[in-house]
């Protein structure tokens, strides 16, 4: 009887949360709202203005405080996203989404993340592998055996842009998937093998590999294999949303001033980054993806790590991330477009930004820098610089 009870009263409790979740929902309240509603962590007044804490420590303060002191001082413009010991502590946005309108920048607005799909692609080569479809140390030559190098490069070499492969020229005018992948394929050179060189036609070969895999497009996969399990609800492709409301526009910054010129992206650059660098994620959506993956919600973490690892190596690029014992860092920038990520791999604390003015650092620090710093006061270790 006292179970019976109990249960009723626990229904009820969730039927007056449900209600309510609904009102400010109708209301259109942003997710900042009702995250309140859930985890009493924090509660942002309107998306351009510091947020009020509530029920945050002493130390957690102190940490908001000097982090969001850190990006005014920086003149930073883009959305901030914190999260220690899995508490949020700062969600709070700069400057202008689309400065003609004043309309501020704002957390659930959607940015390019440029070169950080790679590690979406990266995800998808390691399900065909956790498939047993292919293995890290399966030759290129099984896939493009007319490429120089082919027999030797192998699928890992290709993740860790360790193949000695450049391109050697770029499309003219916009090509299809398979296209793309075939002009780079009879466009490039072989060179300095397991030697790193930041190329991404590494990635566009891996996408080329992935549709002969699954016999599926690209974006297709990547809808049905990541954007869809993931629960992603504000992540496509940026052909798909570069013209809706809800997408920040990007400039390029002067001395003088931040928004001097807006800037467009052709059909032909956003096509001819296959697997690349066209997605648009929003900063809950980006925050949501590692935190998610990094939990082994996608990939087992084992075969996860085997790849996203400390390596040892100058440059630990591995997978689209850049990874030490204990965090990931990921990073991309395309059409002024800067997104930068920090996360442990525990998945405890994290560091998203995103902005629409990629800073010339000859007049103020950029995102990667003030990431860094950020990092540092969250956890108190300092970042390879």
């Amino acid at each position: 009887m006292h179970n019976k009870k109990h249960q009723k009263r626990q229904a009820r409790k969730k039927t007056v949360l449900l209600a309510i979740l609904t009102i400010f929902l109708g209301l259109g309240v942003t997710t900042s709202w009702y995250l309140l509603l859930l985890s009493d962590t924090i509660k942002p007044v309107a998306d351009q203005e510091p947020a009020t804490v509530v029920n945050l420590t002493a130390s957690e303060k102190k940490a908001a405080t000097e982090m969001d002191q850190l990006l005014k001082k920086s003149k930073y413009i883009g959305t901030i996203y914190v999260r220690k010991n899995n508490r949020i502590i700062l969600e709070k946005t700069y400057g202008y989404a689309d400065k003609e309108t004043n309309q501020p920048n704002s957390l659930s607005l959607d940015y390019q993340i440029g070169s950080i799909q790679k590690a979406m692609t990266a995800l998808l080569i390691l399900k065909q592998i956790e498939q047993k479809k292919i293995s890290f140390t399966t030759p290129l030559a099984t896939f493009y055996p007319q490429i120089p190098g082919s027999q030797s490069i192998t699928i890992h070499d290709l993740l860790t842009m360790r193949s000695g492969l450049h391109k050697t020229e770029q499309p003219s005018v916009p090509l299809t998937d398979r296209d793309i992948v075939q002009f780079t394929v009879e466009h490039l050179k072989w060179t300095d093998y397991q030697t790193y060189h930041y190329e991404p036609l590494n990635f566009t070969l891996l996408a080329g590999i992935l549709i002969q895999l699954t016999n599926k497009s690209y974006e297709e996969l990547l809808s049905d294999s990541l954007i869809k399990p993931l629960q992603l609800q504000h992540t496509d492709f940026y052909e798909n949303v570069k013209n809706s409301p809800q997408h920040a526009k990007s400039y390029q910054m002067s001395a003088d001033d931040d928004y001097w010129k807006e800037l467009d992206e052709n059909e032909t650059a956003i096509h001819n980054e296959l697997g690349t660098g066209n997605i648009s994620m929003n900063t809950y959506d980006l925050a949501a993806f590692f935190t998610k993956v990094l939990s082994g919600q996608l990939i087992p973490k084992k075969l996860l790590f085997s790849l996203w690892q400390n390596n040892q190596l100058k440059h630990p690029y591995s997978g689209g991330v850049y990874s030490g014992a204990d965090y990931i860092l990921a990073q991309g920038n395309i059409n002024r477009f800067h997104s930068v990520v920090a996360m442990t791999k525990d998945t405890k604390n994290a560091i998203v930004m995103q902005s629409n003015i990629q800073s010339d650092t000859k007049i103020k620090p950029g995102a990667v820098a003030i990431r860094n710093q950020l990092y540092e006061i969250l956890t108190g270790k300092k970042l390879p610089s």
